[in-house]
């Protein structure tokens, strides 16, 4: 008896890999929706599955291209038959145009609520934010700054005002390996096994108190404010601390935030505060305790 070996399928690959791309790409984006935002999972070096959200987000776009690619050879070699099946579609459809115009603006309203939200399909976005934002249990998880860990260690110890001699010298004593100045701090933070964020919470203790810019009780322009207190950490201040930093009195700052009816309490930070009172940032909210009669941007 004997058996002859089945002839390569070109459209059976097709299918396949098509069918592998459609199901990697629904994972990775089903994961893509739950991850934290991407300051919060580089700050935090975020994992899951042991894949980081840049390695996360290469996979969905690498198989929504596999995927892409797929179904393009598979209308290449099915051209014919799917010519065929959408003329012998379109004869069915005839009599169901209440379907036909229904799906259509139902796939209008998908799109209109991508790019502008509203009810139900907001919802959607709504629990995406608040899964995102989720991950945030502390201050801490909040990096000082945009893309802090992708800084050198020195830059990034300037910054923050933190003698870097004293942060190499701090690490090593803690038993830290390839503590160099010039290394980017996610570098040495995953060569430690541990996060940017680890690294920040040791090192901060040496974090020099930003001085006045002014003498106590200046009254600053906006412009000051942003020169002198952007990309410092101030962010991660209480109302106490940034009236200190700033050289004026808590009552000073309060009343200038009531005066632009802000609010801001005792232990929230600056970043907090400023997201509660749906500010476009932190400056902005600094600006409003700093600058008399300033209105802050939304």
């Amino acid at each position: 008896m004997s058996t002859s070996k089945a002839s390569f399928s070109h459209r059976g690959l097709t299918s396949l890999l098509g069918a592998a791309g459609l199901l990697v790409m629904g994972v990775s984006g089903l994961v893509a929706y739950l991850m934290p935002h991407g300051r919060i999972a580089y700050w935090n070096d975020w994992h899951f599955i042991g894949l980081t959200k840049t390695q996360w987000g290469n996979i969905h776009i690498i198989s929504a291209i596999l995927f892409l690619v797929a179904m393009g050879f598979h209308l290449y070699f099915n051209w014919k038959p799917f010519i065929s099946y959408l003329e012998g579609k379109a004869a069915q459809m005839a009599g169901h145009k209440r379907e036909l115009w229904i799906t259509l603006a139902a796939l209008v309203l998908v799109v209109m609520a991508g790019i502008r939200p509203f009810p139900p399909l907001s919802w959607l976005v709504d629990l995406n934010v608040y899964l995102k934002n989720s991950w945030v249990s502390s201050p801490a998880h909040e990096p000082p700054f945009g893309h802090a860990e992708e800084l050198k260690l020195t830059v990034f110890c300037n910054k923050m005002r933190i003698p870097t001699s004293q942060a190499v010298e701090l690490l090593k004593q803690k038993g830290w390996q390839g503590v160099d100045p010039q290394a980017p701090v996610i570098d040495i933070a995953r060569l430690n096994r541990t996060a940017p964020m680890a690294l920040y919470a040791l090192i901060k203790p040496l974090e020099k108190a930003v001085e006045a810019a002014a003498p106590a009780g200046y009254a600053y322009t906006a412009q000051e404010v942003e020169e002198r207190f952007a990309g410092t950490g101030i962010g991660n201040k209480t109302l106490g601390e940034v009236a200190q930093a700033a050289g004026q009195t808590p009552a000073a700052v309060t009343a200038r935030l009531k005066a632009a009816g802000l609010t801001m309490g005792p232990a929230q930070t600056l970043k907090a505060a400023a997201e509660s009172n749906g500010l476009a940032s932190p400056l902005e909210m600094l600006k409003a305790m700093l600058v008399d009669s300033y209105r802050p941007q939304r």
